[in-house]
């Protein structure tokens, strides 16, 4: 996939390049600065023959349902209004779902192109049910499976609240339903492969029809003005080598620190501090140092890892560097924006929030726990991924995975270069190498059973409490809630081992 991106936006730049025209020879200058032709040899026949080139998504879907016509048939989906959830941090006016007409902005446009291309291709129309809001749409999906019908196809909601009506039995298991294949690339593979239970039972899913599983990333802002001051090169050549490491990132937060106005108590509002966050600070780390609260364990039940050596490991290495040598504050963008803050850690979802900054910024990765660690891990947050889940009452759920594979399979050249290769890359993202580390960052994306859903509230706190209580008693207080988690994960295994479809 990361191929796949970079190949996108790099076409994106190369479209937008004037063309300067083409030659059979190539000019040099001599060495008195006179122009001097060069014959090109002409390529052997061996060396003109190339491989071909891989087919896109759209040829791959036009191609699978060359023969299908579902008869004009109205696809309707409830869904999260225009505006609603987090909608409006990143740009007014846009849902994922549909577009009315072209307006000239990229995502609406972008997914006006993908529903048409979607609707000839089927033969159907796409008609959204807008939901009152996020809540009212998990509570109308449960009320209208107990009724015994829905007047709709697929939803779209937050993931958490998908796990609320997947314990209710309100959802069809995406695997049982032969015409999705979540092996397809438009389909995110991380969420896949985090919530296939048992390993044949999925109850959402999402992909390139979505946006805000990339918005849901935890990322690190760093203020590049702030890294030149102090004689630091910006971090991007260390994410490139595998050594972004928390004791790279301890190390250049304590240099970046200044106590501007003398009081010696450092202050992100009066101060140059390292590194802030405005909550869950310690939970976010975890993710990034690969460790997770829950995983699917090898028999395809649930597991806990909270008392693994590594993850116990990682904990006292954040109180040491968080608490003990005072790394991080808690603050928001509006001191980073100030100059205030060397890194913000925050979800890339309110980098809109950031076009006005005067300070030149970057975008990367949360490092390691350190360098024998493989690969960047970020924290996708539950409650801001979009995913879709079919109501358990869907008449033909064969007809609706067609739908949402040929929607996802077109989302892949329209809604996903919108918002990667020019929403990011141009919009919002100031450097190239911004956008590379997106790259990185989309493709080590954490999901986690735990912390977010409404189960998961012990894994929170016992994450978070080590900085807010400035205590680390993460191991005696694990100990003491282990019987309750345990009992917990039982329900849920249990809940999920029940669902017949």
């Amino acid at each position: 996939m990361k191929k796949r991106l970079t190949a996108l936006f790099l076409s994106v730049l190369l479209t937008a390049l004037p063309v300067l025209g083409c030659s059979n020879s190539q000019v040099n200058t001599d060495e008195n600065g006179g122009a001097q032709q060069n014959e090109v040899q002409t390529p052997s026949a061996e060396e003109q023959e190339e491989e071909p080139a891989e087919p896109t998504a759209s040829a791959l879907i036009k191609e699978r349902y060359a023969d299908t016509d579902l008869g004009g048939y109205v696809y309707k989906v409830l869904a999260i209004p225009t505006d609603g959830h987090f909608y409006t941090q990143v740009a007014s006016g846009i849902n994922e779902v549909y577009a009315e007409e072209l307006n000239g902005e990229i995502i609406n446009d972008a997914i006006f192109n993908r529903n048409l291309s979607t609707e000839d291709t089927l033969n159907i129309k796409i008609e959204p049910i807008w939901g009152a809001s996020v809540d009212s749409i998990r509570t109308q999906i449960h009320n209208e499976v107990l009724a015994g019908s829905t007047e709709y196809d697929a939803a779209l909601n937050r993931m958490d609240f998908l796990g609320t009506n997947m314990q209710n039995g309100d959802l069809l298991n995406i695997k049982s339903i032969s015409t999705i294949n979540t092996d397809d690339y438009w389909w995110d593979r991380n969420i896949v492969d985090s919530f296939t239970m048992f390993g044949t039972k999925l109850y959402w899913i999402s992909g390139d029809l979505n946006i805000f599983d990339d918005f849901a990333a935890e990322v690190i802002f760093f203020n590049k003005q702030l890294c030149s001051d102090n004689g630091m090169e910006y971090p991007y050549g260390m994410v490139l080598e595998g050594t972004w490491t928390i004791d790279r990132f301890f190390e250049m937060a304590k240099t970046a620190e200044q106590d501007l106005n003398g009081d010696g108590v450092l202050k992100p509002k009066d101060d140059v501090v390292g590194h802030c966050e405005e909550n869950d600070h310690v939970k976010h780390w975890m993710y990034a140092m690969g460790e997770k609260a829950m995983d699917i364990g090898p028999d395809g039940e649930l597991v806990t890892r909270l008392q693994e050596e590594r993850q116990i490991r990682a904990v006292d290495k954040l109180y040491s560097v968080m608490v003990e040598q005072q790394m991080t504050y808690t603050a928001n963008s509006t001191e980073f924006k100030a100059g205030h803050v060397l890194f913000l850690g925050t979800m890339l979802g309110p980098i809109g929030g950031l076009r006005d900054m005067e300070y030149e910024f970057g975008v990367i990765p949360m490092p390691k726990l350190d360098e024998e660690q493989e690969n960047y891990g970020e924290y996708i947050s539950n409650g801001w991924t979009t995913a879709y889940g079919i109501p358990m009452t869907n008449q033909d759920p064969e007809r609706t995975g067609i739908i949402l594979d040929a929607i996802c399979g077109f989302s892949n050249e329209t809604l996903r270069v919108a918002l990667y290769d020019v929403l990011f890359g141009a919009k919002y993202v100031r450097d190239a190498e911004s956008v590379e580390m997106l790259d990185i960052i989309f493709v080590s994306k954490m999901y986690d059973w735990a912390v977010d859903f409404t189960w998961g509230g012990s894994f929170q706190t016992l994450y978070n409490g080590i900085y807010e209580n400035k205590q680390n008693n993460f191991v005696s207080q694990t100990q003491k809630v282990m019987k309750l988690i345990n009992k917990a994960i039982e329900k849920l295994v249990n809940s999920v081992a029940e669902l017949e479809y």
